[in-house]
């Protein structure tokens, strides 16, 4: 709890119990914040705030009536000081631990968990991200990849009075760009790559990488910005112009941390880890040149947390794979079924390629769909592809939200012409296809839904089993009691 005049320069100092930007959130003695987002304006539910028990409205537009007991104050840009107040009522938690940010097109998710995983064996490490909040032992769904200000510094306050000492934090160019990190201190940014996403929203790939590059320019003197050099267009636009310093990784161009020699497997990759002038075998349980490139970026990140080289390859043991992302099914049968997220028209490139080069007999077998509304020109470039890479595709449901979904399949079956491809719109039946289907040195993809266990429809989330369970509990209830050599 603050007082008023805690929080803004007024004489009125009304107990604030809680603060909110959402009118359906506010209770008893708090503040409501009027921001004008992208498709709703918060001055339209001031009267619905104050019958809701809201104290004190802080807002930029006029306002036609104003009622005697309410606190109005009038600012010039209501978001940027709801991030302000959400730092301070929640007494600056993000200055009380070791904050490490990572942004990126893809990777943010298996970096900040890989990071988390393994700061956890020495201290208390949180995680806000895609997949969920993680936390002394308690997790929870993230509403967001990046969550708005007030909700992730009340996540954050939790993890203080937790005595967690660093969280690693998802960063979306969204969540930049709609200031939802601004008031968020950051000991460490991580880059991972970028693609073409999203550019529905930014518009251009100079106005998303700018977006990207913020997160680096919140990092103070004495902290870090890790860079991936084989992201050229990026470290070049970032790197002269950043105050804090700078430690790099790469594959094809020169970094602090490199990987040489990389042998990728269908169950795990081995390269040679070069740190500055020291080089070390190593051999992990992850998969895909993408995952290499990630490793490497967590290497990097504990070199900046002044781990010793020799700390930082004894800490890669505890590195395990992420749930969804290039995951690889365990099971008895001599095919293999891999689950990834799997979000960008490069990263079904990047999992098809990998199939390709780790096939030894057998087919490729993709099971995916595409999300509705957004990105439509998504549909031709998975299309053709899977047109170039597999051998059968199944095309199905995924977050398919107002559109229909068959609609959505015929688009992509339209640049399918080379392999035999169908279209199940059940995921789940779909998924049960590809694996009755599956023949000795199969590699079937189920690729666009990873670790969720919902489906976004018109109507909101859809409760959905998840791809992996999918897929596992389809294994047992086909091949339970047959022999290998059935297959």
């Amino acid at each position: 709890m603050k007082r008023l005049n805690e929080l803004f320069d007024v004489e009125a100092d009304d107990k604030i119990e809680s603060i909110h930007s959402d009118s359906r959130y506010v209770v008893k003695n708090s503040i409501f914040f009027c921001v004008d987002g992208l498709s709703v304006d918060g001055h339209k539910y001031i009267e619905d705030a104050i019958f809701q028990g809201a104290k004190c409205i802080v807002y930029s537009k006029p306002i036609a009536y104003k009622h005697r007991d309410i606190v109005y104050i009038k600012v010039d840009n209501v978001l940027d000081e709801l991030n302000r107040v959400a730092d301070l009522f929640y007494d600056h938690p993000s200055y009380k631990m070791t904050v490490m940010g990572i942004t990126g097109s893809s990777g943010k998710t298996v970096v900040a968990l890989m990071i988390k995983d393994i700061l956890s064996h020495y201290l208390k490490t949180g995680y806000i991200g895609t997949n969920s909040i993680e936390y002394d032992g308690y997790v929870e769904q993230c509403p967001y990849t990046t969550p708005e200000s007030i909700f992730l510094h009340q996540k954050l306050n939790e993890m203080v009075k937790h005595d967690v000492k660093g969280v690693t934090l998802e960063v979306s160019s969204h969540g930049l760009a709609l200031k939802r990190v601004d008031s968020v201190h950051f000991d460490i940014a991580i880059f991972t790559n970028v693609y073409e996403e999203h550019l529905d929203f930014h518009g251009t790939m100079e106005h998303l990488m700018s977006s990207k590059a913020k997160l680096f320019q919140l990092v103070n003197e004495k902290g870090y910005a890790i860079l991936n050099t084989d992201e050229v267009r990026f470290y070049n636009m970032v790197k002269d112009d950043l105050k804090c310093h700078i430690l790099t990784y790469g594959i094809e161009h020169h970094g602090d941390v490199m990987a040489r020699n990389i042998q990728l497997y269908i169950d795990h990759s081995e390269f040679d880890l070069q740190i500055h002038d020291e080089i070390r075998h190593i051999s992990l349980p992850l998969i895909g040149r993408c995952n290499v490139s990630n490793v490497l970026a967590v290497v990097t990140t504990l070199l900046a947390l002044e781990m010793s080289p020799q700390q930082v390859i004894e800490s890669l043991s505890y590195i395990k794979g992420i749930d969804g992302r290039m995951e690889l099914l365990q099971h008895n049968y001599p095919f293999h079924v891999i689950v990834d997220y799997c979000q960008h028209a490069k990263s079904f490139e990047l999992i098809f390629k990998f199939a390709k080069a780790v096939k030894t007999s057998g087919r490729i077998i993709a099971v995916f769909g595409a999300p509705g509304r957004r990105n439509v020109n998504k549909r031709e470039k998975i299309g053709k592809l899977a047109n170039e890479y597999c051998d059968q595709v199944i095309l199905t449901a995924e977050d398919y939200r107002d559109d229909d979904i068959e609609d959505i399949c015929l688009d992509i079956q339209k640049y399918i012409t080379k392999p035999v491809s169908v279209i199940i719109e059940d995921r789940s039946i779909a998924i049960e296809q590809a694996i009755e289907i599956a023949n000795r040195g199969d590699i079937i993809l189920i690729l666009g839904k990873g670790h969720e266990q919902f489906m976004a429809s018109s109507i909101g989330n859809v409760p959905y089993p998840g791809d992996k369970y999918v897929a596992l509990e389809a294994i047992h209830k086909i091949f339970e009691g047959g022999e290998e050599d059935e297959i």
